[in-house]
């Protein structure tokens, strides 16, 4: 990660063992701390019952690792918001607004993000997921005509309330030079050659560091994960990309 010019990860989707965590307190890599969540039916009170008792272990085991910046317990998980027109919303805003108070029982110094991207019920963050094929498009998203930010479900999430905002997923573009796989990136971005695939990163990277209103960013991602043919490096962290090329897109700083 650092080789590509990133500073830190976020752990998407998975709680990462303590020797990782000792190493990126010992190279100063920044983390941001997720728990797996992905199909989780929160309409079952056991299942918001075993989350909500996990996710407190989690927080509480690896919270003296200096090196975590950010919790982050759920990860798109309100996907069926559109359910929210035939039930009850408290089901679910009750739900995040344990796991939020939980997390801040157990530290309160670290941020939550009480929902990467999607609905926000209770949060430190704002986060958002604009998957864009280009810059103009990005920015179009992240700062929509009327609204200070970006809303995958406006009107099943508070109001934005002042929050460092931040891209936290964006990019994942599909690039497998040299390779004839089966697999998908975002946005129908499917570049040529590395020198395309750094430009079409870099526009973007560019465009959200020029505006102050953007705290941060997260690209979408390491390396290729099964299906997903969108990382830097692929799958097996053989480099995609020519040495010292995405260090100079990501290593930039305001």
């Amino acid at each position: 990660g650092k080789a590509a010019g990133f500073n830190g990860a976020r752990l998407h989707q998975k709680v990462f063992e303590d020797r990782f965590h000792y190493w990126a307190d010992k190279l100063g890599y920044l983390t941001w701390s997720e728990s797996a969540s992905w199909g989780l039916d929160y309409h079952k009170p056991e299942a918001r019952y075993n989350f909500l008792a996990e996710w407190a272990d989690i927080v509480d085991r690896l919270k003296e690792h200096p090196s975590i910046i950010a919790w982050s317990p759920l990860n798109e998980i309100s996907s069926d918001a559109q359910r929210y027109e035939e039930e009850d919303p408290e089901i679910y805003f009750s739900w995040v607004r344990d796991i939020y108070d939980t997390t801040k029982r157990l530290d309160p110094l670290r941020p939550v993000n009480d929902a990467s991207g999607w609905s926000h019920v209770r949060t430190d963050l704002w986060t958002v997921h604009p998957y864009r094929k280009d810059s103009e498009e990005l920015m179009a998203s992240v700062f929509p005509e009327g609204f200070q930010v970006m809303s995958h479900y406006r009107g099943f999430e508070v109001e934005y309330s002042g929050q460092p905002y931040l891209i936290d997923e964006f990019g994942g573009f599909l690039f497998q030079p040299g390779v004839n796989a089966s697999g998908w990136g975002y946005s129908g971005v499917n570049v040529r050659n590395e020198d395309e695939y750094c430009a079409t990163i870099a526009e973007q990277v560019d465009a959200m560091l020029a505006d102050d209103r953007i705290a941060g960013y997260c690209y979408t991602q390491l390396t290729d994960v099964e299906q997903e043919l969108n990382g830097v490096y692929f799958y097996d962290r053989k480099p995609k990309v020519s040495r010292g090329k995405l260090a100079k897109i990501f290593g930039k700083t305001r």
